[in-house]
């Protein structure tokens, strides 16, 4: 298949749609930042996109910041509620 047929195949999918117009490579931005968002380990979201772990890394690291702290946020909630199972009721 011609990379122009779907090129046009998208526009004509989009339009229907009545969305804002995207490319279709735009697709692959989308499921790479998706696989991020859901927790899906970078490994595993670049070798389904055909990357190194590396590029992955070098092309989407943006979107880990913000994931970053969400970690953080999680690790302390579970730490919490390991600490509360832990302690003598005397120590609380």
């Amino acid at each position: 298949m011609k990379p122009k047929r779907i090129t046009e195949g998208m526009d004509v999918l989009v339009r229907k749609a009545g969305v804002k117009k995207i490319r279709f490579h735009d697709l692959r931005h989308t499921h790479a930042s998706f696989l991020l968002r859901i927790g899906i380990n970078p490994k595993a979201a670049a070798e389904r996109l055909g990357m190194t772990p590396a590029m992955f890394n070098e092309r989407y690291s943006h979107l880990l910041p913000t994931m970053q702290d969400e970690a953080v946020d999680r690790i302390e909630a579970e730490l919490k509620k390991y600490s509360e199972k832990t302690l003598d009721p005397v120590d609380k």
